[in-house]
């Protein structure tokens, strides 16, 4: 089968021919029909994820990509529930079964995680194997569409709920027009009706925002922005604000910005820390910081529903698989506007 593999940490995917993974009882082997492409494959290519997250490293050669969607090709014997020619979705982010997180439905904390894509070969190729417990079949979506849902769409909806808001709160969400945040608008608006921020400092991202829903649109490169937050929250700040960049950067610029009682939900497999100034006006302000990795099973289902019945859609650019480096480069370079999927 085709795959694009990495060989050394640091270079560039290459577009090789290998085999055919094998299967185990209680694995599924899926004809990848879509995998979209995470801000996380940056890291994975270049290896830095592997120092700064509980992520072991893969055995290199390895196939990235997490976001997978596609069919049932065959199944082991353990397998139920499935048929061949089914559409998947696949959850990359599975638990082992019996550590305490998984025990409690958070499987995507697991002390001994597999990431498909990251720890294990994904889904930048012809074919890919999993679990068959995180699977789900979305033969109501369009394939490349239900790709996306695995990552970008699932994570972006575990911090729209992590941020309890109400219509009359004010989000900001930052990093509105890539993946996750194309994402968030749409969900914020449908779960709360709050009224947001989108905040980007690419101004096609900005369009887009306004386009999925978003009531004010800032350039993050502006030197206005304290001011802009201000006169549109009467002076309040805003309740959350969803960072789904979550660099040194982002977080040092606009916590001052949350009002009294606000949440900082900071999104991602790593990023920046803690400005010791948010740690001391902490309990003044009654402010709140939280880091998501990603949703669980639960909140898979509930993001798929929601995109069955139309209340989400993915905003995707279809490219070939063998532009793999190239969609890589677009997010590492800010140029990655919504979700890049790449088609085997």
């Amino acid at each position: 089968m085709k795959a694009m593999l990495l060989k050394e940490f640091g270079k560039p995917l290459e577009l090789s021919d290998v085999q055919i993974p094998k299967l185990k009882s209680n694995q599924v082997l899926i004809r990848v029909k879509a995998a979209g492409v995470c801000h996380t494959d940056v890291y994975v290519r270049n290896g830095t994820i592997y120092k700064r997250t509980p992520a072991s490293p893969p055995n290199l050669p390895f196939i990235p990509g997490h976001e997978i969607a596609g069919t049932v090709e065959d199944f082991g014997d353990e397998v139920t529930g499935f048929v061949k020619g089914d559409k998947v979705v696949v959850n990359p982010w599975q638990g082992e079964g019996n550590c305490y997180y998984c025990r409690i439905g958070e499987e995507q904390y697991c002390d001994f995680p597999t990431w498909l894509g990251i720890t294990t070969n994904g889904g930048f190729a012809e074919y890919v194997i999993s679990n068959y417990n995180y699977l789900y079949k979305v033969n109501k979506l369009p394939i490349e569409e239900a790709a996306p849902l695995a990552c970008a769409g699932v994570t972006a909806y575990r911090a729209a709920k992590i941020a309890q808001l109400t219509p009359s709160n004010y989000v900001m969400i930052i990093g509105a027009g890539g993946g996750l945040g194309s994402f968030g608008i749409q969900i914020v608006k449908a779960l709360y009706g709050s009224f947001i921020i989108a905040v980007d400092i690419n101004e096609e991202g900005l369009k887009l925002a306004s386009k999925l829903g978003a009531d004010y649109t800032i350039d993050g490169k502006s030197m206005n922005i304290s001011q802009d937050i201000m006169k549109i929250t009467e002076g309040r700040g805003v309740n959350a604000i969803i960072d789904f960049v979550g660099s040194e950067t982002t977080i040092n610029n606009y916590y001052r910005l949350l009002a009294k009682l606000g949440k900082y939900i900071k999104v991602g497999t790593f990023g920046g820390g803690l400005p010791q100034e948010a740690g001391i006006r902490l309990h003044s302000m009654g402010w709140q910081f939280i880091g998501t990795l990603t949703g669980n099973r639960k909140d898979f289902l509930e993001i798929i529903k929601l995109a069955e019945n139309g209340r989400i859609r993915p905003w995707i650019t279809k490219l070939p698989l063998e532009q793999a480096n190239d969609t890589i480069d677009n997010l590492e370079f800010n140029r990655a506007i919504g979700r890049q999927v790449l088609i085997p």
